[in-house]
Parts: C-alpha cells; sequence; structure tokens
C-alpha cells in the first residue's frame, strides 16, 4: 500500500513539475520607422518574433515603450520591453 501512495504521490510531483518551470521572461527590443507609429509597431513585430523563437507566447497587455527619440534623418527610434511566458 505504501508503495502505490508513494507512487501516487510521485506522478502527481511530475505532473506539477511542468507547470513551475514555466516562467515569464521580460526581453527587450527596439525598431526604427518612418512615424513613431511604424517605429513602435517594428519593436512589437521584433520582440514577438523573439518570444516564438524561444518557444514561448507574449504576456497580453505587456508591451511597453520605454524610450523614443526623433532621429535626424527624419525616422523614429524606439526602445520597447514585453513579457513573454516561456514553458
Amino acid at each position: 500500500m505504501k508503495k502505490i501512495h508513494a507512487l501516487a504521490l510521485s506522478m502527481f510531483a511530475l505532473g506539477t513539475c511542468e507547470l513551475a518551470l514555466a516562467a515569464v521572461s521580460n526581453l527587450t527590443g527596439n525598431g526604427e520607422g518612418a512615424t513613431l507609429e511604424a517605429a513602435t509597431a517594428k519593436a512589437k513585430e521584433n520582440l514577438e518574433e523573439s518570444c516564438k523563437s524561444f518557444k514561448g507566447s507574449p504576456v497580453a497587455d505587456s508591451f511597453k515603450v520605454t524610450f523614443d527619440k526623433p532621429l535626424s534623418n527624419g525616422k523614429h527610434y524606439v526602445d520597447a520591453t514585453l513579457q513573454c511566458d516561456i514553458p
């Protein structure tokens, strides 16, 4: 009987172990575009691609622009962050 309880407990631990290993990571990236909106969209696209390359999924509403600057050539530069749920 003790073996059955130990086996059940170990199976439960293995089943929940994968959930415990999942982590949310903060990714940072940048984008450049003709307008501020285009630069922001490019930064978001780059960060989402990076998240998917880690086999993760972007956390909803976690995209934030941390820095934006108009460049001398008329374009805009944007730094941004995104949270990625990585299994």
